[in-house]
C-alpha cells in the first residue's frame, strides 16, 4: 500500500485553512440554540440523502431512528468507508447501530459516499490534489451543519468512525475538527501530523500483523492522540480485552486515548485477514463513546 503520512501531513497544513463561506454566513445568520441543542431542534424530520459541496453532488445514507423525537437532543455518529468497501457494506459489518439503545440511547447515524478515484477506488482525498483534499474537510463541515439544522442534536456528542482509508480519514478529523467532534474512533489506519486545533477523545484499533496499513501507522496514529491530548504515563488494560485495549489518561481524563493492538487474524470464515474490522468493534466503539463525560 503507498505510504499515506507525506500526504496526510500535506492535507493538514491546508485543511486547517479551510471554512466554507456558507457554513459560516449560515452560522452566523442563526439565532444561537440553547445549551445542548441544535437549530434542528422542535422541527418536524425532514429526511435526505445528498448535499451539494463545492459544486458537486454528494450523497450518504442516513440513518434516523423510527422512534425519534424533534425535542430530544440525538448523537451524531458519521461513519466512513475504506477505499473499498462502500457506505451500505461498512453499515452492515461496522456493527455500530444495533448498541445504541445500551450506549448513546438516542443517535443518528451518517454513513457519506467518498467519490470514486479513477481506478474505480473510493478516495477521501486524491494523491497531490489540494482541492479534493479540502472537499472532504467541506463535506463533514455540510453534513454536520445541515443535520444539525434539520434534527435536534447534541452539539457535544458528535462522532466519527472509520476503517482503513476512512480510519485515516477520521484520524485526519480527529487532528482538524477536534474542536466540533466529542471523540473519534479508527480501525486499520494512518495518522495526520501537523498542528492539531484542540484534544478529542480517541480509540485507536490496529492488527500488528496487519499488510495493508503498516501497524506503524497504527501506532503513529496512538502517539499523535497522546501528545494532542497531552496524556503521560503508562497505559492500563481495559475492556474489551478481547481486542488487547488500554487506555491512557486518568479515569477522570475528559479525552482519553484507548489504544488496542488487536489481534483477531482471521474473519469468521476462517480466511487470513489481520486488516479486518475485528468480531466486538462495533459494541466497543459505542461503549466508549457512551462512557465518555
Amino acid at each position: 500500500m503507498t505510504p499515506l503520512s507525506p500526504l496526510l501531513a500535506k492535507v493538514a497544513r491546508l485543511g486547517a485553512a479551510l471554512l466554507s463561506t456558507a457554513l459560516l454566513s449560515a452560522a452566523l445568520a442563526a439565532p444561537p440554540s440553547p445549551p445542548g441543542r441544535t437549530p434542528g431542534c422542535g422541527k418536524p424530520p425532514a429526511p435526505f440523502d445528498h448535499l451539494e459541496v463545492g459544486g458537486a453532488a454528494r450523497s450518504f445514507i442516513a440513518v434516523v431512528p423510527d422512534t425519534y423525537d424533534a425535542n430530544t437532543p440525538h448523537a451524531l455518529v458519521l461513519a466512513f468507508h475504506g477505499r473499498t468497501s462502500p457506505a451500505e457494506e461498512v453499515r452492515g459489518y461496522y456493527d455500530l447501530e444495533p448498541h445504541v439503545a445500551a450506549t448513546l440511547e438516542h443517535a443518528i447515524f451518517v454513513y457519506p459516499r467518498a467519490l470514486r478515484q479513477g481506478d474505480g477506488t473510493f478516495g477521501w482525498w486524491e494523491a497531490g490534489e489540494a482541492p479534493s483534499a479540502l472537499r472532504d474537510f467541506a463535506l463533514f463541515d455540510a453534513l454536520v451543519a445541515a443535520h444539525s439544522e434539520r434534527y435536534c442534536l447534541d452539539p457535544e456528542r458528535i462522532y466519527a468512525v472509520g476503517h482503513s482509508l476512512g480510519g485515516s480519514f477520521v484520524n485526519a478529523l480527529g487532528c482538524q475538527r477536534a474542536g466540533v467532534l466529542r471523540a473519534v474512533a479508527s480501525l486499520g489506519g494512518g495518522p495526520l501530523g501537523g498542528a492539531c486545533e484542540g484534544s478529542v477523545a480517541a480509540m485507536v484499533l490496529h492488527n500488528p500483523n496487519d499488510e495493508h496499513v503498516a501497524f506503524a501507522y497504527g501506532e503513529a496514529a496512538k502517539e499523535q492522540y497522546r501528545a494532542q491530548n497531552g496524556l503521560t504515563g503508562a497505559p492500563v488494560p481495559v475492556a474489551p480485552r478481547s481486542l488487547n485495549c488500554q487506555r491512557y489518561g486518568p479515569p477522570d481524563a475528559p479525552d482519553p486515548l484507548v489504544w488496542c493492538p488487536h489481534t483477531q487474524d482471521t474473519t469468521r470464515s476462517g480466511r487470513y485477514y489481520p486488516h479486518q474490522w475485528p468480531r466486538g468493534t462495533g459494541e466497543a466503539i459505542m461503549r466508549f463513546f457512551s462512557a465518555l463525560p
